[in-house]
């Protein structure tokens, strides 16, 4: 707790300065707001993957559009186990946000189920990164019992929500069919990326691609089904035999792909980076990097293909879930049937061999994750909560 403590004295000052300005949740005429981000999760993007990166990159947007953002979340590292942390900190969190004062809170996935029947005159909202009950669907033993128990919590937290937000229409429905939540009570707001520093990038690396690599950027979970790639990739170097798969990641799965790699014999056709904790050095790898590959069976959204196309890359991906909803099939990249590591490898191997193809992909792809700048996306998500905070 002392750790706690020590965070919670901080948004007390906080709140003692936020009393003395004039409050007003009204977007109509132009008022800033101040909001809570309820998030217990992995806060760097090297182990959080994915939800870290959005979950802080909306914050940064909606600061830059004035308003407060304060993320309440774990101030402590212990315990170590993340799913214990996590319950106690929403075991904490009902008395502390009773105290403070908040235009709006938003909880993440299973953060504020508590919260979510007693929040008074405070809007909650509940925002879905990933639907649980989809994800425990490739888990197996205590890891899927888990999911179970997680999965539980987090339709709690949906169906007590004044309104619940999620990025695509595939996870709008596994929200509607696992959790029983109406589709009319679930707004879509996609997730963001940060294209002006991928821009700048760019500008700064030129790419330098040698037209045989390809890169894999994942935290490594069973969904992930990059073993299918490893897979692919034994087939791949029959007809190309120089390319090579760059994966960089860590995750459970990892020990097993090292191990899969061994057995397949792929010696120089796979690199394994592990996680590289400066982002910029991901985006690096994008330039030097000729096609984005993950056989993905199951992605809420899939943050790693728009970091794909706004680097111009071209993307082998599968038709599962929300991936063809964030990836247009035959203009960005090919998508192929999940688990399916022939059809992979016939996928890359095509677009290994035609240059124009991989240009003609990438400049689309470019053009396409425009819609996921930041600002444009935090324009959405005020667009969205704006019938909640209105006076």
């Amino acid at each position: 707790m002392h750790g706690w403590c020590r965070e919670y004295a901080t948004i007390l000052e906080e709140r003692r300065d936020y009393s003395t300005q004039k409050r007003g949740p009204a977007l109509r005429n132009g008022k800033a707001m101040r909001i809570a981000f309820l998030d217990s999760w992995l806060q760097n993007a090297v182990d959080g993957s994915g939800t870290a990166a959005a979950i802080t990159g909306l914050g940064h947007a909606l600061r830059r559009r004035g308003h407060t953002v304060t993320r309440l979340g774990p101030f402590t590292e212990r315990p170590q186990n993340l799913i214990v942390r996590r319950l106690l900190f929403n075991l904490q969190l009902p008395p502390v946000l009773r105290t403070l004062q908040y235009d709006l809170i938003v909880g993440f996935d299973i953060d504020g189920f508590l919260w979510s029947r007693r929040g008074g005159n405070t809007p909650y909202i509940c925002c879905i990164k990933g639907v649980i009950a989809e994800e425990l669907q490739h888990e197996q033993g205590q890891t899927r019992a888990l999911f179970q128990l997680l999965a539980r919590l987090e339709r709690h937290n949906v169906r007590n929500a004044d309104l619940v937000l999620t990025t695509t229409a595939y996870a709008r429905a596994a929200i509607g069919r696992h959790y029983g939540v109406p589709g009319r009570r679930v707004r879509l707001v996609p997730e963001g990326v940060d294209l002006a520093r991928y821009q700048q990038i760019a500008a700064e690396t030129p790419r330098q691609s040698d037209g045989r690599t390809i890169l894999c950027v994942a935290r490594q979970y069973p969904r992930k089904h990059i073993a299918d790639l490893l897979q692919a990739m034994a087939l791949v170097r029959e007809r190309v035999p120089d390319a090579c798969a760059v994966i960089v990641g860590d995750g459970p799965e990892h020990a097993n792909l090292r191990a899969l790699a061994a057995e397949l014999n792929l010696g120089a056709g796979v690199r394994f980076l592990g996680a590289l904790p400066d982002d910029d050095d991901v985006r690096r790898w994008y330039r030097r990097a000729d096609i984005f590959c993950l056989p993905s069976v199951q992605e809420g959204f899939g943050m790693v293909f728009v970091e794909a196309m706004a680097s111009g890359l071209p993307v082998v991906a599968t038709t599962a879930a929300a991936i063809p909803e964030v990836v247009p099939r035959n203009r960005a990249g090919l998508l192929v049937p999940p688990a399916y590591p022939e059809a992979l490898a016939h996928a890359l191997v095509e677009l290994l061999n035609n240059p124009d193809q991989r240009a003609t992909f990438g400049s689309y792809g470019q053009q396409h994750v425009q819609q996921y700048d930041w600002d444009r996306v935090a324009r959405q998500f005020l667009a969205a909560i704006s019938p909640l905070v209105q006076t």
